[in-house]
């Protein structure tokens, strides 16, 4: 969501259990550890002869990783086949007041590129089963930059921040959500898909964010609704479309166990085609007669939590727990009108095993009724779009610090399954069950 992107930024809320940093010490970008043997130092490149260390005791960090993910449609879907598809990131971070310059400045500016093609396309549903990927489209095969934000503090519980926004970061969650490098693969646990219509991943924008505790988080965004990875955005700023986005995020412990509630939505100006008209935001290669005929605005409102039902003592950010999301939207302009998903996530509960993760979760999107109208009377009501559901299961192994292996599976009931379509999808889409593993290495 557009204003997850600053409190991505600005929010970096101490994990569980974690000392409160004092205020003359905090800062948006920690420094990982890069001087230890390679076996438990944070990078795999390390502290390059202590240039590392000093560069970022100076303000001025460097980071880079690669994803690598190999997914195969071991059955059902539109092609059980296996593909490759691969991503990486470079990421800036300068903080103005380590630098000599001026306090409360901080830099954040994200380099990314996707290559290979993977297996979303063979599934046959909706959301995609591998999210880093799409977050990048429509660029493939060359480097964009997808974020490029200054966070200024104006307070210590007040920021503003402006630029090129990464809206992934918003509608967050201890234990499904993020850019798909970690936790989840799927996108219907990474983000709330009802947001997507009016909230483009990479847009110019800017956000106000307000901390009044050290538990609630309070923000406000205006972005461009029309925002592509591939330009910069000046072009369009404001004149086609304009997405107002709110978010409150705050931190609750129930008998001592960490959790968290968060509301929020946003609103567009836009005038979307619409969806009786224009079916491709998500029926990819399904295009029917369209007409000038246009929705005038839509809205996305969300809701999700995470709860600790279990934490150790010596370190709370380990544990088990539960979470959920729900999202609706006006279902006109916008095809998804009512997500729900839950599920179970955990970090460090095998003895020795303290940085791996697992979740285990379901998805459940409900389709508009407009869009199913779509479709030709003697298809409509054989075209089975009226809902998909999907589950994801999988446990990220930390073999060091730098490099994670995950293994990963998915069964996706698409809304596409129950009759033929059109076009090359002349068959019926059996549901779809997808193997997959990941590699993340952080340079």
């Amino acid at each position: 969501m557009s204003f997850g992107c600053v409190l991505q930024v600005v929010a970096q809320e101490a994990a569980p259990g974690q000392p409160e940093k004092k205020q003359e010490d905090a800062t948006l970008f920690p420094v990982p550890d890069f001087t230890s043997d390679i076996w438990k130092r944070a990078r795999l490149t390390g502290d390059w002869g202590g240039l590392r260390s000093t560069m970022a005791r100076n303000g001025v960090q460097l980071d880079m990783d690669n994803v690598h993910t190999f997914q195969n449609v071991t059955s059902g879907g539109i092609d059980t086949t296996g593909r490759y598809l691969g991503n990486a990131e470079i990421v800036l971070k300068l903080d103005s007041q380590k630098m000599g310059l001026w306090p409360g400045g901080f830099l954040l500016v994200r380099g990314e590129a996707a290559f290979g093609t993977g297996v979303n396309a063979a599934t046959g549903a909706l959301l995609p089963v591998n999210t880093r990927p799409i977050l990048s489209l429509p660029a493939r095969d060359e480097m964009v930059l997808s974020h490029v934000v200054l966070t200024q503090f104006l307070h210590e519980k007040f920021a503003v921040a402006l630029g090129k926004l990464d809206t992934s970061g918003g509608d967050a969650n201890e234990f499904a959500h993020g850019r798909g490098d970690e936790k989840f693969m799927n996108l219907a646990f990474s983000l709330n898909p009802t947001l997507l219509r009016v909230a483009p991943y990479s847009t110019l924008g800017m956000g106000l964010v307000f901390l009044p505790t050290k538990d609630l988080i309070m923000s406000f965004s205006v972005i461009d609704t029309e925002g592509l990875t591939t330009r910069t955005g000046f072009d369009t700023l404001f004149k086609d479309g304009t997405t107002l986005a709110s978010e409150i995020r705050w931190a609750i412990r129930p008998f001592g166990l960490t959790g968290h509630q968060v509301i929020g939505g946003a609103w567009s100006n836009k005038d979307f085609n619409s969806l009786s008209q224009d079916p491709r935001t998500l029926i990819g290669g399904i295009l029917l007669d369209a007409s000038a005929k246009k929705e005038s605005g839509s809205w996305a409102f969300m809701y999700n939590f995470d709860q600790y039902l279990y934490q150790k003592k010596e370190d709370p950010s380990q544990g088990l727990g539960v979470f959920g999301r729900f999202g609706i939207s006006d279902g006109k302009a916008n095809p998804v009108h009512q997500f729900y998903s839950f599920g179970f996530g955990g970090k460090g509960l095998i003895p020795g095993r303290d940085q791996d993760r697992f979740g285990i979760g379901y998805y459940y999107l409900k389709i508009s009724g407009d869009l199913r109208e779509t479709f030709p009377p003697l298809l409509r009501d054989r075209t089975g779009l009226d809902h998909e559901q999907g589950g994801e299961l999988f446990y990220n192994i930390a073999i060091t610090p730098w490099l994670h292996v995950t293994p990963d599976l998915q069964v996706i009931d698409s809304a596409r399954n129950k009759a033929p379509l059109t076009g090359a999808n002349r068959r019926a889409i059996d549901t779809a069950v997808v193997a997959g593993l990941r590699v993340k290495i952080d340079f």
